[in-house]
């Protein structure tokens, strides 16, 4: 144990040593379980929106323009998720929560949204399924850590284990589609 610094007491510096990092206070957590709670439903959304399209279409073609709109809403509303990590509320890196929400919106604005053409490959619907398994595994569980209240799946790692699995999973089809493809 370190000496406590000139000036200082050594009971504050064993008071404020021993105090645990306990998360975000309790308005930051009431938003982050609504924020999550929302993003949940919002990949809810777009999951049934892809299978409701390919019931009527009887196809996996054009998906991509029943999805469109909530895609693009809920894909832009992670960018939230930097700024939780700038002002502390999450502790996460700004910086590779910036990369990993800048790289979807990218793809989902710069690419997907700009070039026509792309909306009706079947690139799209991999990855659009890939993140809406994820972000809904991903969010709900994010909720139910904020409310400690872990369902039994969740609490002994069955469902943290498919989180991430279901990340290496779906990301190498997309990467071995966009090989093949160029």
């Amino acid at each position: 144990m370190s000496a406590p610094a000139m000036g200082t007491s050594k009971t504050a510096h064993t008071d404020s040593s021993n105090k645990k990092k306990k998360g975000p206070g309790t308005l930051a957590t009431a938003y982050l379980v609504i924020y999550n709670v929302v993003m949940t439903a919002g990949w809810l959304v777009i999951a049934v929106g892809l299978v409701r399209a390919y019931l009527a279409r009887g196809s996996y073609h054009g998906l991509y323009y029943s999805i469109e709109k909530p895609l693009k809403f809920f894909q832009t509303g992670a960018l939230l998720e930097i700024l939780h990590c700038a002002v502390g509320i999450v502790p996460s890196s700004v910086v590779l929560t910036g990369f990993q929400v800048m790289s979807r919106v990218f793809l989902t604005w710069a690419v997907t949204h700009s070039v026509r053409e792309v909306q009706s490959e079947d690139s799209v619907l991999l990855f659009v399924v890939a993140w809406t398994v994820t972000e809904i595994i991903r969010y709900s569980f994010y909720t139910f850590s904020l409310l400690n209240h872990l369902p039994y799946l969740i609490k002994h790692r069955v469902l943290s284990i498919f989180h991430f699995m279901s990340v290496y999973c779906y990301y190498w089809p997309g990467f071995t589609d966009r090989i093949f493809k160029h």
